[in-house]
């Protein structure tokens, strides 16, 4: 550790603790920032995947509800009906509240249409149009509950990923911080010796 002796004269490794210490800076400003994007991807996991699951198997019971009803005319009821729409209606206004990618607003903006075109197909009294209606609109559900899956292992490997870097980062910040301990361990061993040094040159002087 001779280098340590010309610290007072040098200023060089004063810039390379410095380096070091902006280097811990930006890791840790690094690390801020993964684990934020990582609240993110867990939110969008349970607010725009999970959540949305869930309203797509209650339209699909709803919808299935319709059907029972009309193939029933026992308990075939205008009221029945327009309560099943009513809390379709409901549901997609939750659905259109989460973060839906391009392909996922085009499948339900078809969702949607399809139905208005069962509640007026119901008024008009239009039961096998009702009928082809409500299977079409089964079929966007089925298709968005695929879209549901793919972006919740797209934002699962994206979170590993994370994980993997917050991880060597982690790693990297502490060979740094031992890096720069032994660095300061170095320049006070340096500084007591060249005291020590100084204080035998004074006494051989007298």
């Amino acid at each position: 550790m001779k280098w340590t002796y010309s610290i007072p004269r040098k200023t060089g490794t004063a810039l390379l603790l410095l380096t070091v210490l902006v280097l811990v800076l930006a890791n840790n400003l690094r690390d801020r920032s993964n684990s934020e994007r990582l609240k993110t991807a867990f939110e969008s996991i349970y607010e725009d995947r999970l959540m949305v699951e869930s309203y797509i198997l209650r339209l699909s019971e709803e919808l299935h509800q319709i059907q029972e009803i009309l193939e029933n005319p026992v308990v075939r009821q205008t009221e029945n009906l327009q309560r099943k729409l009513s809390e379709i209606e409901q549901i997609n206004l939750l659905y259109l509240n989460t973060e839906l990618t391009k392909a996922e607003e085009m499948h339900f903006e078809h969702f949607e249409k399809l139905t208005w075109e069962l509640d007026k197909a119901l008024l008009d009294g239009k039961i096998e149009g009702a009928n082809s209606k409500i299977e079409e609109a089964l079929m966007d559900l089925r298709l968005l509950s695929e879209i549901q899956i793919s972006e919740g292992q797209s934002l699962l490997t994206q979170s590993q990923q994370l994980f993997k870097s917050s991880s060597i980062s982690s790693q990297f910040e502490i060979c740094l911080v031992i890096i720069l301990g032994l660095m300061v361990q170095g320049i006070l061993f340096a500084s007591k010796t060249l005291q020590k040094q100084n204080s035998i040159s004074t006494e051989n002087l007298n």
